[in-house]
């Protein structure tokens, strides 16, 4: 276990309101599966991975998080295939928004998720369970390479997340592809200014 690497402050700053979406012009990147979805619509998500493996019925790797992970950090867990039994309930992500954790990304489980969703937190998951892991101090990790949504997720990887999906990007990725993201952001922009009387005719009724 180790904590998270630093990522470039002013890099991680650039990419605040990125959405996948935008990165989603570019091939070869890691976009994770459609099957890992935000618990609550509108949410986003920005940070650096730090990276969770919780096999199975084992959520002793998760302990950590508490006093290991930065403020900032995203909390990515691979579950290894589990699905039945979640590894996030309303109680550790309390002590998540306590601590300044991002948000979490999660292949598998949570649970609470009337109370997950009244925080408001950003929590991306696979799927809800009622039932819980157990701290068995079995199995899993954390500080490690881990494959979530399909991808493999390194510790201090960028991840960006929102409704549009999760992407992963490693810090020279972020960097090589940012002046290209600014350039779309710009043209879009611009499309927008054009469209403008379409693009409020509706959201006025």
């Amino acid at each position: 276990m180790s904590a998270t690497p630093s990522f470039d402050p002013e890099l991680l700053a650039a990419y605040q309101g990125v959405s996948p979406s935008i990165l989603g012009h570019w091939h070869g990147l890691r976009f994770m599966d459609h099957g890992i979805k935000p618990l609550i619509e509108g949410v986003t998500l920005v940070g650096p991975a730090f990276t969770v493996r919780a096999p199975h019925l084992d959520l002793s790797a998760l302990a950590v998080v508490r006093d290991a992970a930065e403020p900032g950090d995203v909390i990515v867990v691979d579950q290894v295939g589990e699905r039945e039994h979640a590894c996030l309930g309303e109680f550790r992500a309390l002590h998540s928004i306590r601590a300044g954790h991002a948000g979490y990304v999660i292949d598998g489980a949570v649970t609470d998720v009337v109370e997950l969703r009244a925080m408001g937190y950003p929590i991306f998951t696979r799927t809800v369970s009622a039932l819980v892991s157990k701290r068995l101090e079995v199995d899993g990790g954390s500080g490690m390479p881990i494959v979530c949504g399909g991808v493999v997720v390194h510790p201090g990887d960028l991840i960006v997340a929102d409704d549009n999906g999760v992407v992963v990007l490693s810090e020279m990725e972020a960097r090589n592809l940012l002046p290209k993201v600014r350039e779309v952001l710009a043209r879009e922009a611009a499309m927008r200014e054009g469209f403008g009387e379409e693009l409020t005719r509706f959201a006025r009724r």
